[in-house]
Formats: structure tokens, C-alpha cells, sequence
């Protein structure tokens, strides 16, 4: 696919129509995981993605639709972030900071900015995972844009909740109630 891709010219690449590269597939979740190569039911663009929601959530308060999930891109960083993001961070840096005080006997802030928190002891890059599907409990406003309020999904029985932009949105599941 890459080489495709880059065989073209930037002008070509251009010409083709915005929504053959910028769409977001709905997907039935049954039919899905029967077969991953499946077409999506949908494909919506970014502005449709609340009205898309919306009707999704009334089949769903009509028991049609058992469950509604989103892929989506979370901030991790800055203003952003979800409380949620920030309290497994914090909560990492004081589990790195014990362990290098039980290692070294040397306390550290979690909180210092001389603790190079995203470097772990061997130089390596420090990962940690955070959910990229919600499930979409409802809509919210908040300021003037509407948001996707979702609950990780690792983390549903915790209750956390993060707004979810629709332009971080990647892809639509729902799980219909007869499956």
C-alpha cells in the first residue's frame, strides 16, 4: 500500500476527493469480529460523527443496541488530558520513584523536574498503556462544542469518564442487542 502511495505525486495524491482518506467506518461488531476484512456498515465524516452517536445512543435507550464503542485518540499531554490519563501518570512516577528507592536508597520527587520520568534506568523510552476505546455512555456539551463523553474500556468498572473530541474519533462499534 505504502509503495502505491508514494508512487504517486503529491499533486495526485491531492486531487482525489477528501472523503475517499477522511471518513470514519461504523462498524456492526458482530459482523466484525466474524470477519475483520468486513465493510463497514457506514462510512460517516468527521462532522457526523455526534448525529451518527446521537441515533446510535436512542437505538440503545430503545434496546436495539446493546453496547457503543469508539476508537479514538486521547490527549496524553497538556490541558487536555483527561483526569483519568493524569492519575496513571502520577501514579507511575510514584511506583518508578519507590522502585529507585528501594534500588538506591535514594528518595526522589515523583514530581521533580530533575526526574527523568520518561526514561527508565536502562535508557530505554518508558511506556505506558492507555486505552484508545471508550464506551460511549452519552453526549455532552461543554462550552460550545459537543463532546463524546466514554469510559475506557479497561477501566469500566472504575467509572472514569474522558470527553472525546468527534475529530479524535477513528473508528464506530456497535454491538447489536440480538447478538
Amino acid at each position: 500500500m505504502f509503495e502505491n502511495f508514494s508512487k504517486k505525486s503529491v499533486m495526485e495524491v491531492r486531487r482525489e476527493p477528501q472523503s475517499s482518506y477522511s471518513v470514519i467506518p461504523v462498524y456492526n461488531e458482530v459482523k466484525f469480529m466474524a470477519d475483520v476484512k468486513a465493510s463497514p456498515d457506514q462510512n460517516i465524516k468527521y462532522s457526523e460523527v455526534i448525529p451518527t452517536l446521537q441515533k446510535l445512543l436512542e437505538l440503545q435507550r430503545a434496546g436495539e443496541i446493546k453496547k457503543i464503542t469508539v476508537v479514538a485518540d486521547v490527549p496524553t499531554q497538556g490541558k487536555g488530558t483527561p483526569q483519568y490519563i493524569q492519575d496513571i501518570i502520577q501514579k507511575e512516577r510514584e511506583r518508578v520513584a519507590l522502585a529507585y528507592k528501594k534500588r538506591t536508597g535514594k528518595e526522589i520527587d515523583p514530581n521533580s523536574e530533575d526526574f527523568d520520568f520518561d526514561v527508565d534506568r536502562f535508557g530505554n523510552q518508558r511506556t505506558i498503556f492507555f486505552d484508545s476505546e471508550f464506551i460511549v455512555k452519552r453526549i455532552e456539551k461543554i462550552g460550545s462544542k459537543e463532546y463524546i463523553i466514554g469510559t475506557p474500556a479497561s477501566l469500566e468498572k472504575k467509572g472514569f469518564e474522558a470527553p472525546i473530541a468527534p475529530m479524535k474519533v477513528e473508528e464506530i462499534f456497535f454491538a447489536p442487542s440480538n447478538s
